[in-house]
């Protein structure tokens, strides 16, 4: 998979992973990401989620990355923002109204860009990267965060054979195997979501389980 997969699926308005309401495991689990107003929170491959309005409705700054430039101009767009493009740091983004949505390689994102956010949300980056891609993603994102800080992710389960990704199945144990070393893990909810993901039902997949994990940097 390459960039050209992810503009491609945007331009032709092939997004059967972007949900139009907020997912109900962030604002069920919010608390324990232990922040307040005012604080930044990194949203990495964010596309034009409308998590990203709740989480700013919430009184935080939201820090995102998106490799699509559609994207992001639809989530200005359709959220009625005003945007206004910089490249100050090399990589393109957009800024306006407490948000900063970056457009670009999340791999080229520096502690620096993050404007002190230490706290992330993961709805969708972990899942779309195959497996080669996974451990340098979960290096980067320890080397951008410091000690303590708070990741809440949202994964899935299904057989993979059922329909290649993204989104990919991602077992429990691979999150033991590529987050182990530098966070502690703790699976808070899983659930059958098979019903609320009719993109992958329309694929041929018949069992969907949905779970969600803290992770704490050591």
């Amino acid at each position: 998979m390459d960039k050209e997969f992810w503009f491609r699926r945007w331009q032709k308005n092939e997004i059967g992973f972007h949900l139009t309401e907020p997912h109900h495991s962030l604002a069920k689990f919010y608390d324990l990401l232990q922040v307040q107003q005012g604080d930044s929170i990194f949203v990495p491959l964010c596309g034009k989620s409308p998590d990203l309005v709740w989480l700013r409705k919430e009184g935080l700054n939201v820090v995102g990355i998106e490799l699509s430039r559609t994207a992001v101009e639809a989530f200005f767009n359709e959220n009625h923002l005003s945007g206004k493009w910089t490249n100050e740091t090399g990589i393109p983004c957009c800024r306006g109204e407490g948000y900063k949505i970056y457009c670009g390689d999340v791999f080229k994102l520096a502690n620096a860009d993050l404007d002190g956010a230490c706290t992330v949300y993961d709805r969708g980056s972990l899942v779309a990267l195959p497996p080669e891609m996974r451990s340098r993603y979960v290096a980067h994102l320890a080397a951008l965060l410091p000690s303590g800080s708070r990741v809440l992710l949202i994964s899935y389960i299904y057989n993979q054979a059922e329909t290649a990704g993204p989104p990919f199945s991602i077992p429990q144990k691979d999150i033991e195997t590529l987050f182990g070393e530098n966070f502690q893990i703790e699976i808070l909810a899983e659930e059958d979501a098979l019903l609320s993901h009719q993109g992958l039902v329309a694929r041929g997949v018949t069992q969907l389980t949905e779970y969600v994990v803290l992770l704490t940097r050591r």
